[in-house]
């Protein structure tokens, strides 16, 4: 019995160690890629569009990798870090396509939901965006975008679904609708200020 059980535990611990092996890369290169989104999301509010497009789909590649290679691995798939970073991925793609096309991107090859929390954390982006032309007085085409994140926000009302489907999409909902009154308040005021200027 004894022998059988060691036997056991090699085959195991084995299986364990490589589990354990992938899930320590698959971090690091997932940090990578959650740093270099935010780099590129930086370099978009600069108006450096070319550069952050090229970062961003060189983090889409090597995502694709890694969740071809996790595929493999349940337990370390679905654990919430590939969620989180696939996530802030679309978020800078959702934010580049917004200020530069006025679109939105294909949902492609991403996971429905993280593609859902994406866009709708763009909206935050948006609104930083629509502010710093506010204060250099680019005000022209406010309304085209708070359109945008109008368009959204009603999307993403067609998706109640229970939290423990959506990852508490709910919330998010939530955030970007006071986000979007927010921003419009604000803007609202500009123009009236504006006026009195006059």
């Amino acid at each position: 019995m004894e022998k059988k059980l060691k036997k056991i535990e090699g085959k195991i611990k084995k299986i364990l160690e490589e589990e354990d092996e992938i899930r320590e890369k698959a971090l690091k290169d997932l940090r990578e890629i959650l740093m270099d989104s935010a780099v590129s999301v930086k370099l978009i509010h600069k108006g450096n569009f070319e550069k952050a497009e090229n970062i961003i789909n060189e983090c889409i590649e090597k995502l694709e990798k890694i969740k071809k290679i996790l595929k493999k691995y349940p337990e370390i798939y679905y654990q919430g870090f590939l969620h989180q970073t696939e996530k802030e991925v679309i978020e800078a793609l959702t934010t580049l396509k917004i200020i530069k096309e006025k679109d939105i991107p294909e949902i492609n090859s991403f996971d429905p939901i993280s593609y859902l929390h994406g866009i709708s954390e763009s909206v935050g982006e948006i609104r930083r965006y629509l502010l710093d032309r506010m204060r250099e007085g680019k005000t022209d085409d406010f309304e085209d975008y708070l359109k945008i994140m109008d368009d959204i926000y009603f999307f993403l009302l067609n998706f109640p679904y229970n939290d423990s489907i959506t990852r508490s999409l709910r919330r998010q909902i939530d955030y970007v609708r006071a986000i979007i009154e927010k921003t419009r308040g604000e803007i609202t005021t500009y123009y009236l200020f504006k006026k009195k200027e006059i």
